[in-house]
């Protein structure tokens, strides 16, 4: 976790999150499940293309005016639903739990042939596009009419894994249409224009901030001065979207170009955009859906980075951060010693199947050595726990 973010949330967060109530942050509402049941609506949400959503409240639940979080699954542009995302509908369940108003949604999809033709896909995506923005304007519009969902329109937050994340990354980082190239634009043309045809219109695509799983945007560029901020994760080793700038899914889809979380790190950086970003080293797509392991860790990040953003400065103090962790020699044959800038309480060694396979109480110390020598070669994951209140540290580890 490159928690440098975490330090520039106590120096700018007044500026970026302007004024924010917090009459209804605390007593672990939004950090942990306060509600044990939920309830699930599925709704049509764009009726000219009879797409459906699934929308998740807590039960019991009396408060007014809830955040709202939209989630998009993953799929290649050409499969996938609203409830065949592991990933999607466990952070849904999760985070309602916990609070929120969640959905989780179908959007357009092209066929095989489409990723063979790179105007067919650039237009299955902007046609996905449409419909993410379609979404958020469902809601917008129940609150200014019936007012079902007891939403609070400035907490919106939009996001997915994978094609999902890249749909609604580009819904949060293309802001006119005066940014888009002109095959975006073409197809943008063909699409209803730039907020699309997806239904809703008349209502604002306002949000707050987008969730980023092993997502991309066609260019590093599209993110400048002022953007939305995000959350983010991806395995570096990823080459279905690529970490860095390159072809997606090489082979198989045709040659467009995708920039992933290791081309965009530095362009949020340098943009002074608000973001929270981590790395699973070694990893490729999506590694943390179905696996026990990364999976609670992604549940943490977006937790935590949403609870900065609904609560603002009051939740500083109770808002999870990570450690500063080394391990070395790496690799290791026969014994490893853990570095951590925050007392350690567990440590766990996975294997690649996400089958744990050692753990050690390290006792509050900051200094740790794991005897590794009745391990295996190859590799494995250290997942470093630091206690309550802090997210825990994943770490690759190479034995030989």
């Amino acid at each position: 976790m490159n928690t440098r973010h975490y330090s520039l949330l106590l120096l700018c967060i007044s500026i970026l999150l302007g004024q924010v109530s917090h009459a209804q942050c605390g007593n672990g509402r939004y950090l942990t499940t306060i509600f044990p049941t939920y309830s699930v609506t599925t709704v049509t949400y764009s009726t000219p293309y009879n797409l459906l959503m699934d929308i998740y409240q807590p039960t019991g639940d009396t408060y007014t005016k809830r955040p709202l979080v939209i989630l998009a699954h993953e799929g290649s542009f050409v499969e996938g639903s609203r409830n065949s995302d592991s990933t999607c509908v466990q952070l849904c369940r999760n985070l309602c739990q916990r609070g929120y108003v969640t959905a989780s949604i179908d959007y357009r999809l092209g066929t095989i042939t489409s990723l063979l033709d790179s105007v067919q896909i650039i237009n299955v995506v902007v046609q996905a596009i449409s419909d993410g923005k379609a979404a958020v304007r469902y809601f917008v519009q129940d609150a200014s009419t019936t007012n079902t969902y007891k939403i609070d329109t400035n907490n919106i937050f939009i996001g997915g894994n994978s094609a999902g994340a890249v749909l609604y990354m580009h819904v949060c980082y293309l802001d006119s249409l005066g940014e888009c190239p002109n095959y975006i634009v073409n197809a943008m043309d063909s699409n209803g224009g730039f907020e699309g045809n997806s239904g809703n219109a008349g209502y604002t695509t306002k949000f707050k901030a987008v969730i980023d799983l092993a997502g991309g945007l066609n260019k590093v560029s599209f993110v400048g001065p002022g953007d939305k901020p995000s959350v983010n994760a991806q395995g570096d080793q990823d080459a279905v979207v690529p970490y860095t700038c390159g072809e997606p899914d090489p082979g198989v889809v045709v040659p467009i170009t995708l920039c992933g979380l290791g081309s965009l790190e530095p362009q949020y950086n340098a943009e002074s955009i608000y973001h929270w970003s981590l790395v699973f080293p070694g990893a490729g797509h999506v590694p943390w859906d179905n696996n026990p392991v990364m999976f609670p860790t992604v549940d943490s990040l977006v937790t935590n980075f949403l609870y900065t953003l609904v609560c603002g400065t009051e939740g500083v103090n109770e808002i999870s951060q990570a450690a500063e962790c080394d391990i070395y020699p790496n690799p290791a044959s026969t014994e490893v010693s853990i570095r951590s800038s925050l007392p350690m309480e567990n440590i766990c060694v996975y294997d690649i199947s996400g089958r744990m396979i050692l753990q050690s109480n390290a006792g509050g110390k900051k200094n740790y050595d794991i005897n590794i020598s009745q391990l295996a070669k190859g590799m494995y994951v250290v997942r470093i726990y630091s206690g309550q209140g802090y997210m825990p540290v994943i770490k690759k580890l190479t034995i030989e």
